[in-house]
């Protein structure tokens, strides 16, 4: 298996953690369609993999309670979970193999355990939904949700190697977020979970009720593309900003942004009634050269 590889080119001998990390590749195989497999490890230099695997797999998991499954029972998978999660890092280790990784990466990284701490607080948040009333709320909750993790994810690549290479990634979080936002909006819908900003609704004349019933109307055409030219506007900002070791890896991330947003803007009434996902060919092009710069794997 290709996880043994990138376990020896990490440094990992231990057998118990060779188990843990290998387990978090195993549960990445089908997420988020598969594209976690070469979006979130194939993208990394192979010494990484293993970390970037185990920070991926928490997450995942994390997902998996808030989103999925009986919607009385999420509550209590997510508090099971957190209480685990603090339990692992308490004890410096789990029986859990994803959980025993995962703090292994956080202690060979000096990653701050305020990433965890904000991840579950947005959480937390989804579980007790209630409307973004601004923007400025919504990128709060977007900087607790990803921001921290993704900043990690970019420092154990090696391609945050500055804070101020951090912030940037942080920033970036945000509007990913959005357009995960955009992609996902009827899923999210069927979740009773909305979270376009109210007060971009408002500018739009759109209502709420009539986004949440999914009926479409002219005027969401116009609040949808008010939100994709945000992300658009945002990374052509940023773009200049970027440079030495974080550049590679953030701009295929904001040529994959701008796919989705496209498909989003050419999905039109659909973008109510399935998620938008553009065909996995198109967007595995996007990865390919950043793959083969960190070949051998």
């Amino acid at each position: 298996m290709l996880a043994r590889r990138w376990l020896d080119a990490a440094g990992i001998t231990d057998p118990v953690l060779r188990h843990g990390y290998t387990e978090c590749v195993r549960e990445l195989a089908g997420a988020d369609g598969g594209t976690a497999r070469w979006q979130g490890l194939r993208s990394a230099p192979a010494a990484a993999r293993p970390h970037t695997a185990a920070l991926l797999a928490h997450g995942c998991r994390a997902d998996l309670c808030v989103d999925s499954g009986p919607v009385d029972d999420r509550q209590r998978r997510f508090t099971q979970f957190v209480e685990a999660t603090w339990a692992a890092f308490a004890a410096g280790g789990s029986h859990d193999p994803v959980l025993h990784a995962t703090v292994h990466t956080y202690q060979a990284f000096g990653i701050p355990l305020s990433v965890v701490e904000d991840m579950f607080t947005a959480m937390q948040r989804d579980l007790d939904f209630r409307d973004f009333a601004t923007f400025e709320e919504l990128r709060q909750w977007c900087m607790q949700m990803t921001g921290g993790s993704m900043a990690m994810i970019y420092r154990v690549m090696g391609a945050a190697t500055e804070p101020a290479d951090e912030l940037l990634v942080r920033e970036f979080s945000v509007f990913a977020q959005l357009t995960d936002v955009l992609r996902d909006l009827s899923e999210d819908l069927d979740d009773g979970r909305l979270y376009l900003p109210l007060e971009d609704l408002d500018r739009f004349n759109v209502r709420a009720e009539d986004l949440k019933a999914k009926r479409w109307t002219p005027a969401m055409a116009d609040l949808v593309a008010f939100e994709a030219e945000r992300v658009t506007e945002q990374l052509h900002q940023t773009a200049a900003a970027v440079h030495g070791p974080l550049s590679a890896l953030w701009h295929t991330h904001c040529e994959h942004a701008a796919l989705l947003i496209a498909a989003v803007l050419a999905a039109g009434p659909d973008v109510l009634h399935q998620p938008v996902q553009p065909p996995l060919g198109t967007l595995l092009n996007v990865w390919r050269s950043r793959m083969r710069a960190v070949i051998p794997c």
